[in-house]
């Protein structure tokens, strides 16, 4: 469990935004903790389901799963680099691959599984999805068969 101030201190860090000798304003701080939240949403609207918590203030704990630290981090780098460019390129291809890779960690984990689609049987009559031979004109009953038990 880790605040919000150190993801996102740690983020900016590895787009070169905050380092001991130059650290971050809290406008930036701030910045951060709104780019984060919105990330995260995003996430969980593509079905990304990690159990967190919104940060209303940066100090707030945000309560993420230990194994998505990583990519929340290097994503949120992503997110906030335009923010710090001042016209420079700031990303480097290790931080895209490392966001990339981690990315698809936290996919794989907490991503939601796809339901396979039902097969119907090829007892259903027509017109209710079912086809045969890739035609849709065959009825349900053979013309002049009785119903047997």
């Amino acid at each position: 469990m880790t605040t919000g101030t150190e993801i996102i201190t740690d983020a900016l860090k590895e787009i070169g935004a905050f380092s001991v000798v130059s650290p971050a304003a809290p406008e930036s701080i701030e910045d951060g903790r709104k780019k984060l939240n919105s990330m995260l949403e995003m996430w969980l609207t593509r079905g990304i389901v990690i159990a967190f918590s919104p940060l209303e203030a940066a100090g707030d704990d945000l309560n993420e799963p230990a194994d998505c630290r990583n990519g929340i981090v290097t994503n949120l780098a992503l997110e906030l680099s335009p923010l710090f460019s001042n016209g420079n390129q700031i990303i480097s291809q290790q931080l895209l691959s490392n966001a990339k890779r981690d990315f698809n960690n936290i996919k794989s984990l907490y991503g939601c599984v796809t339901v396979p689609t039902k097969v119907l049987s090829s007892t259903t009559p027509t017109g209710a999805g079912n086809s045969q031979n890739n035609t849709y004109s065959r009825t349900f009953w053979k013309q002049g068969a009785g119903v047997k038990n």
